[in-house]
């Protein structure tokens, strides 16, 4: 018990000092604006995928194109919604962490503001169309990692011009010289058009597409227990970081088809990839979305956390239901958090490796029928299964495990929370 309380009071200090780090003070409270648009954007798309959409969880189930009326209307409408927010998160976070960074060295409102548009302007820099620009056609700009993939971009972006503005504020003799602000924002402007220009010269996909793509190249034995312990820490990993978007594993669409088609064609549930990525970590160890958010849900629930956890669970219910976990991810945040970093990475582990053993061995079928998208995380084996009792016993027994990891750490949150002042909710 004395190593647990040492340990536990090392990971409270931990997360405390986390908090008291300028640099985190700035992307929190980057975090916590954006959290209206994420939660609204994130409704919107989990209404638009799982109640109109044909391949919808909701719309099968409860023939919902009986009842709604303009559904082609409805289905415009809220992808315009998703995408006017969602897509643009990135952009928001570039702003706001540069701005809450120059907050602090400067009353003047210009200059926070031009800290932040600056910030934007080099994000956008990087997301130009290739095509445009060297065959001289009027310049189009790419979503590509504007979006939630693109949070951790915004962030690194804010920090290295908001801290490039709050040194030079810091060092100024006079509060109204506006040929320091000029000479920062220019030489940012003109540093990252020049870096942008050599990227779209040499470079034909996105810095997120290339950044992936390196490492996820460690980990091409998605077949076995090592390779989809990887993928799964990978995937959580990213999240994490603050990289909001799904990780895939080419071939995971033919070896589906396969699955499939055996059970089909044949007597019996052999199929001929058991194990893959979606049969195991998509089913099993995604419940709310990577890091089985679910758990981390149902621990804030059961622990009766702070004031705000308890809001941002509620609020954030729909969508994690909906295997969404974009707004608990920002809202709490579980992004850059040591304390909820820990079980964020071990409760898929953990979960994997129980599902993989329990397939592996026959106790429970694999996944072959297609899965409605939005289905609630913890009916999808059943449903993959056709209707398989041990699937939705073994699912349960990985939401009941990730919630059992998820407790202590959620606990020791609230008390890092409490005990640091709660810095990051100013």
């Amino acid at each position: 018990m004395q190593t647990t309380n040492r340990f536990a009071r090392y990971l409270i200090h931990l997360e405390i000092s986390w908090q008291h780090n300028r640099q985190i003070i700035a992307i929190r409270r980057a975090l916590r604006l954006i959290f209206p648009l994420v939660l609204l954007g994130s409704l919107a798309e989990v209404i638009n995928e799982a109640w109109l959409q044909t391949n919808g969880y909701y719309y099968q189930t409860l023939h919902v194109a009986k009842w709604v009326l303009q559904l082609r209307l409805a289905r415009e409408y809220l992808r315009l919604i998703s995408a006017g927010t969602l897509g643009l998160v990135a952009v928001f976070m570039a702003f706001a962490v540069s701005f809450y960074l120059v907050v602090p060295s400067t009353q003047r409102t210009t200059d926070r503001l031009m800290a932040g548009i600056t910030a934007v302007i080099s994000l956008k820099f990087f997301n130009i169309s290739r095509s445009s620009v060297l065959t001289s056609r009027p310049i189009s700009w790419l979503s590509t990692d504007l979006g939630l993939t693109g949070v951790l971009l915004g962030i690194l972006v804010g920090l290295l011009v908001g801290n490039t503005y709050r040194w030079c504020l810091d060092r100024q003799q006079n509060d109204e010289d506006l040929g320091l602000t000029l000479t920062v924002t220019s030489g940012w402007l003109l540093g990252t058009a020049a870096l942008g220009l050599l990227w779209i010269s040499t470079q034909t996909t996105s810095i997120n597409t290339i950044f992936t793509g390196m490492l996820r190249g460690a980990f091409r034995l998605p077949h076995l227990l090592l390779g989809l312990v990887g993928f799964s820490a990978l995937s959580s990993l990213y999240q994490w970081l603050g990289m909001l978007g799904p990780i895939t594993i080419g071939g995971q669409s033919m070896e589906s088809t396969q699955n499939l088609a055996a059970v089909l064609n044949h007597h019996g549930w052999q199929l001929p990839h058991p194990i893959t990525v979606h049969t195991i970590v998509d089913v099993y160890a995604e419940f709310g979305g990577s890091g089985m958010l679910l758990g981390l849900l149902l621990a804030i629930f059961i622990v009766r956390g702070t004031q705000r956890q308890q809001r941002v669970g509620w609020l954030s219910l729909v969508p994690t239901l909906g295997n969404v976990g974009a707004p608990l991810m920002v809202g709490l945040p579980v992004i850059l958090s040591p304390l909820l970093g820990i079980p964020f990475l071990l409760a898929p582990l953990a979960t994997v490796s129980l599902s993989w053993l329990c397939v592996r061995l026959a106790w429970v079928p694999a996944v072959a029928y297609p899965l409605a998208t939005g289905a609630p995380g913890p009916l999808l084996a059943y449903l993959g299964t056709g209707g398989n009792w041990a699937a939705l016993a073994l699912a349960l027994v990985d939401l009941a495990l990730s919630t059992a990891i998820y407790y202590p750490f959620v606990k020791w949150q609230q008390m890092a929370q409490l005990e640091g002042g709660g810095t990051d909710e100013a």
